[in-house]
């Protein structure tokens, strides 16, 4: 495939088109001809999508819907700037860390992945009865679900 002039295949502009478009990391890399099983899939789109290239472009793209929108990046950083500064007088915590982790993402100096720690089963439906409600009362019990892998007392199982 030949590469555009941002240094993009084909297939990954039509990934970042995808993204855009409002498909999840899975749908917008199979939308631009990838193939494969499903978890090779959604760990590959994981990865094209932390890709400083694909990125760019993606956040390129975004540009337009956001001034359309009214929507700029300097009010999207006040306003996490505003509910930093209101959860830190509050000693709202979590609130302060949402709102430093939102300014990252905005900043572009963090990018937001996600990965699946399940490695028995790809989708929830893949698992059985017996496993889910494994997973369920592991996840209760604040102790390490079978098939965790991680061996952390207070690990919970994800499902996704």
């Amino acid at each position: 495939m030949a590469d555009d002039e941002r240094g993009l295949s084909e297939q990954q502009e039509r990934f970042c088109q995808a993204i855009v478009a409002g498909l999840n990391q899975t749908d917008a890399y199979k939308a631009a001809g990838y193939k494969g099983a499903y978890k090779s899939l959604k760990d590959n789109a994981a990865r094209l999508i932390a890709n400083d290239s694909v990125a760019a472009r993606i956040a390129e793209l975004r540009k337009p819907i956001a001034a359309k929108a009214a929507v700029t990046l300097a009010w999207l950083i006040e306003q996490a700037q505003e509910v930093l500064v209101a959860a830190k007088s509050d000693s709202a915590h979590a609130a302060s860390i949402a709102a430093i982790k939102e300014l990252g993402i905005l900043s572009g100096e963090r990018i937001e992945t996600r990965h699946n720690l399940n490695q028995e089963a790809n989708e929830p439906s893949d698992l059985s009865r017996k496993d889910l409600l494994d997973i369920a009362r592991a996840g209760r019990k604040g102790i390490a679900a079978p098939g965790d892998g991680r061996g952390e007392p207070d690990s919970v199982h994800p499902l996704h």
